[in-house]
């Protein structure tokens, strides 16, 4: 049986995709009007040998399907949350039966999505789909080839998933999603019909957000002292609850250039940036400690503090200034830095008046650096008074009796600075080899200073009284900073000895005997007098030559009865007696014979002790010759015993 296309006028040529349903119709049709034919013409021959019947179908579109299930690229879970503000990506990839393109959707419910249509055939990729409308879209990819991975990237925001959106009400950190891919066909456009929500429990929904850390005061302990403990306090704060609160960490650095929120240190080309940070775990009101280096200069420092939680999300207010004091300290100075005349005894060598040249040096030492604020070369000790010195016999009580005040003065066992460079020119000047910058707590300082001929003694000598030989002589050093705080006085850890030095000066250079005439004698009624020059109590020795009319030093007088009068006859005494007196000392030219004068330690500079001497002589009744008669008798200090020093 052949058919005419007239008998079918309704039926038209159609080109495309068609559904299964579609064709079983078009079957059916076909079939009845084939037995009604048969009815009605009873299956009449066909005039023709062949004939044809053209046939049409509209294949429909079919959905991309997942080749790989989508998944985040990087883990959002628990343990690793995205940091609000930074990008969460998907990955999957999608086929097409007919190599369409195609896109990835995310969204927050498994409710179908929108597929939308491309304009035509030409535009294909350009009409990406959307959530349901009671869904959130967190985000859809550009179109991707078929087989080819698609990724979806969003931003998680600071205070809310959209500006506009009630759904993110301040506690969300957990966020369900679901995953679909789907084309843009003009005619059809499709989703796959079963979303997916990860391939691995690692890579899978939800995803979680973790949100900023929050710093709201910072403030420290301070002011402190060098080496001591400075903490930086905050009142912060982690809004995550999810897993339990994040720990959070405060990390301080010295400028505000930022930090490394990974490995909590202060980012800077300088390494030495960081000053503190949190150890140990704490979920609010961080604290961090810093330990003051022990040479630091006083003044004020710049701290910045930020805070940073423990997925290495940062705080909105970061940073926040917290700037710290290092307190002024007192400098120090340590006994074994203090050196006395080099650690030699002294020795006196100017009658009545003062020796020079005597040297001290001490080690002066501040916390707050040997360089003051004011740059590398300002001294933080006191610009005119850098300290308080006192050279001082050492059982006074050098914090009390000798503090280095002009008051304390006394020549004979106590020199204090205060007392002026007019009464006792003690010279100081700091080592130009010292204090090398700011990290060195150090000045050296060297002085030189005279004593006056009374200070008294200090050596082990046989007649030196104990209240002086079983003492020393010590130095005390007040140092004192430029905001003149001052140390305790410290004493050198090796004092020295003074030695005694027995000293006279002889007042009278002539014994005049008067007139006499050969066999005649005299009382003991001329005198000399001597004065203690030295640093101990006084007596003398005394030696003596012949009388004659031709002595001069050099050439003695002849050995003659008739024209020499022989030193012996000369006699001497510490007070007036008869020539022929016990008492009365005969004068030798071969023997020092001692006078017991007793004469006491000088203790005035201006106004040195004395003794006197008497003096008698008798004249030979062998004289012959007439005329003046002069000599020479030689006086010589000796130490007096110790009792005879003082009244």
């Amino acid at each position: 049986m052949t058919y005419s296309k007239k008998e079918f006028p309704k039926l038209m040529q159609t080109a495309g995709k068609i559904t299964i349903l579609t064709a079983l119709t078009g079957v059916m049709v076909f079939i009845v009007a084939f037995m009604f034919d048969i009815g009605a013409k009873q299956l009449s021959r066909v005039s023709a040998a062949t004939s044809t019947a053209s046939t049409t179908l509209t294949v429909l579109n079919t959905p991309p399907q997942f080749a790989l299930n989508a998944y985040e690229v990087t883990e959002s879970s628990t343990s690793t949350p995205t940091n609000s503000g930074t990008a969460i990506q998907w990955r999957a990839i999608g086929t097409d039966s007919n190599s369409a393109p195609y896109f990835l959707l995310i969204c927050n419910k498994n409710a179908s999505p929108t597929a939308n249509a491309a304009i035509n055939q030409n535009s294909l990729g350009t009409a990406r789909p959307t959530c349901h409308n009671s869904a959130i879209q967190w985000g859809v990819s550009a179109a991707a080839s078929s087989g080819v991975a698609a990724i979806v990237s969003t931003t998680t925001l600071e205070t809310g998933l959209f500006a506009s959106s009630s759904y993110y009400t301040g506690l969300g950190e957990k966020h369900s999603w679901f995953a679909w891919v789907c084309d843009d066909d003009p005619v059809q456009p499709r989703c796959n019909q079963v979303a997916t929500q990860g391939y691995s429990a690692t890579n899978s929904s939800p995803y979680n957000i973790n949100k900023r850390p929050v710093l709201t005061n910072s403030y420290n302990n301070g002011p402190r002292n060098p080496s001591a403990s400075l903490t930086f306090f905050s009142t912060s704060s982690d809004p995550d609850s999810i897993g339990g609160e994040d720990n959070i960490y405060v990390v301080v650095c010295k400028w505000a250039s930022g930090i490394s929120a990974i490995t909590r240190t202060c980012t800077s080309t300088s390494t030495d940036n960081n000053i503190a940070s949190t150890s140990g775990s704490v979920t609010a009101d961080a604290t961090a400690s810093y330990t003051i280096p022990s040479i630091m200069r006083d003044q004020a420092y710049g701290a910045y503090t930020y805070l940073v939680d423990q997925h290495g999300h940062t705080a909105t207010a970061n940073p926040q200034s917290n700037s710290y004091t290092v307190n002024n300290v007192a400098p120090t100075v340590l006994s074994g830095d203090i050196s006395l005349n080099g650690g030699l005894n002294m020795y006196l060598t100017v009658e009545a008046d003062e020796t020079t040249g005597f040297t001290l040096s001490y080690t002066a030492r501040d916390a707050n650096s040997c360089v003051n604020t004011s740059g590398t070369s300002g001294s933080e000790f006191h610009p005119t008074t850098p300290q308080r010195i006192s050279v001082l016999r050492a059982d006074l009580n050098s914090t009390t009796t000798c503090n280095g005040t002009a008051g304390t003065y006394d020549p004979n066992d106590c020199y204090p600075q205060g007392i002026g460079v007019a009464t006792w020119n003690l010279v100081c000047t700091a080592s130009s080899t010292s204090c090398t910058g700011p990290t060195d707590d150090t000045m050296i300082y060297n002085c030189t200073f005279p004593l006056w001929f009374v200070a008294d003694p200090t050596d082990s000598g046989v007649n030196t009284p104990a209240a002086f030989s079983g003492d020393h002589w010590t130095a005390g050093v007040i140092a004192i900073d430029d905001d003149s705080a001052e140390s305790a006085m410290s004493t050198t850890s090796s004092p020295v000895e003074l030695i005694s030095f027995t000293a006279l000066d002889l007042l009278t250079s002539l014994i005049s005997y008067g007139s006499l005439e050969p066999g005649q004698s005299m009382a003991l009624t001329s005198t000399t007098t001597i004065l203690s020059v030295g640093n101990t109590g006084l007596d003398q020795l005394i030696n003596g030559e012949s009388m004659c009319g031709t002595f001069a030093i050099g050439n003695d007088c002849p050995n003659s009865a008739s024209s020499t009068v022989p030193e012996f006859k000369q006699k001497f005494s510490s007070s007036s007696v008869a020539y022929l007196s016990a008492q009365a000392i005969t004068l030798s030219s071969t023997t020092n014979k001692e006078a017991e004068l007793d004469v006491l330690k000088t203790t005035s500079t201006s106004s040195p002790t004395s003794g006197v001497t008497y003096w008698g002589i008798e004249v030979p009744g062998t004289i012959t010759l007439a005329g003046v008669y002069t000599g020479l008798n030689t006086f010589i200090a000796r130490t007096a015993e110790a009792v005879d020093w003082t009244p």
